[in-house]
């Protein structure tokens, strides 16, 4: 678990400016920071590049995360985008969520996609262009793939029918995903849940995350 530490004061004290240049120093040591900003605002207004979490962002801090009274955000520098990256990101910060309605992504071949078609727009069709992992199109009854109409009930009536059945148990190993067997996954709940059952306070869990850094093996 991190350290957490905070700068208050003011309106115009100069707190956000100064956090920002102390999270700059202590990411110049070397130490990986991340920035957790909180306000009395409902929400972040993201098309404003002078906010406070953007102080952070100049300053080279990874992963900004914005905490407002009714919604908040998380900034973080991304990978190249591709296949692992992808899925890592969607286990990492989607584990709660049954579907994770996505926008792009195009180039991916594990994600499945439904194109939308505007037959009055000049350019040809995505589907025409070989785009992996198209599954259905909206709007085009000509195209190859299985044609949808342009009713939200139905698409969502037909993600339903194609979702698969959950992953109850995740794995990351060194930030990558790892696939359970039926087996393994069993073995170490179970033994996980053993361990928790020595533990005061602890009765009926439902959900148990668990995250453990290794010591390196010095032979």
């Amino acid at each position: 678990m991190p350290f957490a530490i905070s700068f208050i004061g003011r309106h115009n004290s100069g707190k956000t400016t100064l956090a920002a240049q102390v999270a700059a120093l202590l990411k110049a040591k070397g130490l990986k920071v991340g920035a957790l900003k909180s306000s009395k605002e409902a929400g972040p207004r993201l098309e404003e590049g002078r906010q406070d979490t953007n102080l952070f962002w100049r300053e080279g801090v990874e992963k900004v995360a914005f905490w407002g009274q009714k919604e908040g955000f998380l900034r973080f520098h991304v990978p190249e985008k591709n296949d692992f990256s992808f899925w890592y990101f969607v286990k990492r910060f989607f584990p709660e969520e049954d579907i994770v309605i996505c926008e792009g992504f195009k180039s991916l071949r594990s994600l499945p996609k439904i194109e939308v078609v505007r037959e009055d727009l000049p350019e040809e069709p995505l589907y025409k262009e070989g785009i992996p992992g198209l599954i259905a199109v909206v709007g085009d009854k000509k195209s190859p793939y299985r044609a949808l109409p342009n009713d939200p009930e139905e698409i969502a009536e037909f993600i339903l029918s194609i979702k698969p059945r959950p992953e109850n148990n995740i794995l990351l190993v060194d930030g990558r995903p790892v696939g359970l067997t039926r087996f393994v996954a069993r073995a170490l709940t179970e033994t996980v849940r053993g361990f928790l059952r020595s533990l005061r306070g602890i009765k009926d869990p439902k959900v148990i995350e668990l995250r453990l850094k290794l010591p390196e093996d010095k032979g």
